[in-house]
């Protein structure tokens, strides 16, 4: 089921008693929990609506609750985040097991529990896995793709007034990486900006959204690979002054020629290397673009000299300016 799912089952009170809340795009998952919240009435909350961190207090205080009526109301609602007890390492003890079970198969009428499960590996062998997944009515948030976030960036702009211009979408994308999350908690300082003309500009996203560092590390090998020695000395200069640790930098640097290399060996489509590499189809989309301009052999030499600075960055008292310019001059 979809949020709009969920949205039609809390306006007909057509609610079923447990939930399973699966995905990894934070946005979104926010925004579940608040439609389940919005269940209970602002003024009934204190006593019908309940939220627990299975991880910091356990399931004791949540199986209390479940298990009393709802006080003067037509329903309770008790959310459970971090259920470590349905991964492999997790576990309850045999009363709290035994308790959930019997919740789960005979729940209190009007009580809802909702598990938010977010991007957790479930071990589906276990007894409670099995009977959570076989009784739960299952919410999925994955992770939007590159199309789905353009989308709704210009959905909520047409329903604001607001336009944006095709270079600034694109630098916007790239700066946040494609993620969803991140494009809504940047959107209000551009509209902001952008209050008067009702145009959010290129120089906009420049001067105010700041580039994760996986774009910065982007930016970065494309200048090495591009063998622009003065342009990617400078932008290691800069980040090196602006707080960047080296020996990061140098990792961020590493992963990224490592991607590539990943990513040339990956078939199928963006999404599915995506998968298969646990990241963001947008970065599988960047490598790919990257791969067509430079040899795999540049890419592969460029790692061995990345690791070997690395090595001598842990191992001998030399400067980190010094080793990466050397690089640059070698490579």
């Amino acid at each position: 089921m979809t949020l709009q799912d969920l949205k039609v089952q809390i306006e007909h009170q057509a609610l079923p008693d447990l939930y399973l809340v699966t995905g990894d795009e934070t946005a979104l998952l926010q925004k579940a929990k608040r439609l389940f919240t919005s269940i209970i009435p602002e003024e009934d909350q204190e006593m019908n609506f309940a939220s627990y961190d299975f991880g910091a207090v356990g399931l004791d205080d949540a199986i209390a609750d479940l298990t009393a009526p709802p006080f003067f109301g037509d329903h309770r609602v008790v959310m459970l985040t971090n259920p470590t007890f349905m991964t492999a390492t997790g576990k309850l003890t045999d009363s709290q097991e035994k308790a959930l079970l019997s919740l789960i198969e005979h729940p209190v009428p009007g009580n809802l529990l909702v598990i938010f499960a977010a991007d957790m590996k479930l071990d589906k062998r276990k007894k409670v896995t099995k009977a959570i997944n076989s009784k739960a009515e299952k919410l999925e948030l994955a992770r939007l793709n590159e199309r789905q976030v353009g989308q709704a960036l210009h959905q909520l702009l047409d329903q604001l007034g607001f336009q944006i211009e095709t270079a600034a979408e694109q630098e916007l994308m790239l700066r946040v990486q494609a993620s969803y999350s991140k494009m809504l908690q940047e959107l209000p300082k551009l509209l902001a900006y952008a209050a008067d003309s009702k145009q959010i500009t290129r120089q906009a996203v420049d001067d105010l959204v700041i580039k994760e560092s996986t774009a910065q590390a982007f930016d970065l090998a494309d200048l090495v690979l591009k063998g622009k020695q003065e342009a990617a000395i400078r932008t290691y200069h800069d980040l090196v002054k602006n707080g960047e640790a080296p020996l990061r930098l140098n990792a961020l640097l590493l992963g990224q020629f490592r991607l590539l290399l990943q990513v040339a060996s990956l078939p199928g489509s963006d999404a599915e290397a995506g998968k298969a590499l646990g990241i963001h189809p947008f970065r599988v989309k960047l490598a790919r673009q990257s791969l067509r301009k430079y040899p795999l052999g540049k890419v592969r030499e460029g790692f061995l000299k990345i690791l070997d600075m690395e090595i001598q960055m842990k191992s001998k008292q030399v400067d980190p300016l010094f080793l990466f310019e050397s690089f640059m001059v070698n490579f």
